[in-house]
């Protein structure tokens, strides 16, 4: 390219060199633009306009603050729908442990009932005078336990009630 250019006395580079120019003026002159409305923008730099631009900029500034209005809108509905979505689910979860409470207060084997059950499993000890009395609770449901038959009484099967006489 070196060669051909010094012996047809044609500068290849020159076209694209303005062409660079010509890009880098047209960028220049954004870049002022925009630095001027950025300054308008913020009450600087406003002499210099006329009534309609004034106007115009004024326009400018209530549209922008009316989408900026709307997205704060829409994100603070969102997250009140978002908290309201929790609250019923919180609501939702207490309830049903409210329910599960009220059904094992129901259920005779979570409490003391006189079911006619086996009560040869009661001993009775003496304490200081008082009378001890161990109840176990027979298993209905070995599903808690797959080897039930290896299942010894455990702490939590054995209840001490003391009952002063």
């Amino acid at each position: 390219v070196d060669l051909y250019q010094t012996i047809s006395d044609v500068d290849v580079w020159s076209t694209q060199y303005e062409r660079m120019q010509e890009t880098k003026r047209k960028l220049l002159e954004t870049n002022r633009n925009l630095r001027t409305q950025i300054k308008q923008r913020l009450g600087e730099c406003l002499e210099e306009l006329d009534y309609h631009e004034l106007r115009r900029l004024e326009d400018e500034m209530e549209n922008t603050f009316k989408l900026i209005r709307e997205r704060k809108i829409k994100s603070l509905g969102n997250q009140i729908e978002t908290t309201k979505k929790k609250n019923k689910s919180q609501q939702d979860i207490q309830k049903n442990l409210i329910h599960e409470l009220e059904l094992r207060a129901e259920d005779p084997h979570y409490g003391l009932v006189d079911n006619g059950g086996d009560y040869d499993s009661v001993l009775g000890y003496q304490i200081e005078g008082s009378r001890a009395y161990a109840l176990r609770f027979h298993q209905n449901h070995h599903h808690h336990y797959p080897n039930h038959a290896l299942h010894a009484p455990s702490a939590s099967d054995i209840i001490t009630f003391h009952l002063l006489e």
